[in-house]
């Protein structure tokens, strides 16, 4: 079955370095163990591209845990666990399971279905509950600046989060053609973390930065 969106694009590699910044905060918090939930794992690895190859010069982390394959997010939340020494109790889906039925108790949720910008009100309730003992970390691509109908949908999609603790990071989709944004969520017990934090946004201005520079000036 044919993909509905390029491995390696600019919203796996936030969400990579962010994955890894998490696992690393999650070590040094003096944690042996990680129970970790992907309802959306799709795929193991995948073929390496040239486009995906030359994203990684924005995320040291991530870039530093591939070899002849790219790995998916639950390929390397495996690797980075290992490295770490940690030990891992995964559940992962498979693609006929709803994903709901996988949520409950774990040290970090990662949901992040391709079509979450306009599922959002089939799951929030769900992550709601979640992400009360839970650290969740949502994927999504925010539509908003493409028009009224599109910023409502966001706006009201963030109204259902008030009052909880979030970290939002975005980059743009395209360093030319910005029609959207990648963007993540951090909720739940690692969003309070203000060390957390800040290692998280370092990091997505760091490459937001990287991507404007190159939006803004060509030399042919």
């Amino acid at each position: 079955m044919p993909l509905l969106y390029e491995p390696g694009n600019w919203g796996d590699v936030l969400k990579g370095e962010w994955l890894c910044c998490f696992l690393q905060w999650w070590a040094d918090g003096g944690n042996r163990r990680l129970r970790y939930l992907d309802p959306f794992c799709g795929q193991w690895d995948y073929p390496i591209t040239e486009p995906a190859r030359r994203r990684w010069a924005l995320a040291p982390r991530y870039a530093a845990a591939m070899s002849d394959r790219l790995l998916s997010s639950a390929a390397l939340v495996d690797h980075e666990a290992r490295r770490l020494g940690l030990e891992l109790e995964a559940r992962r889906s498979d693609r006929e399971q709803n994903p709901l039925d996988l949520l409950g108790a774990a040290d970090l949720l990662l949901f992040d279905p391709y079509d979450y910008f306009e599922r959002w009100p089939d799951w929030t309730d769900a992550l709601l509950a979640c992400s009360q003992q839970t650290t969740t970390l949502v994927y999504l691509l925010n539509k908003a600046p493409r028009g009224a109908s599109q910023f409502r949908q966001y706006r009201d999609m963030r109204k259902r989060w008030e009052g909880r603790a979030l970290r939002v990071g975005r980059i743009p989709s395209d360093a030319v053609l910005p029609r959207a944004w990648h963007e993540l969520w951090l909720v739940g017990p690692g969003a309070a973390s203000q060390a957390l934090g800040e290692q998280l946004r370092a990091l997505t201005l760091d490459m937001n930065a990287a991507l404007l520079a190159e939006s803004c000036w060509e030399s042919a």
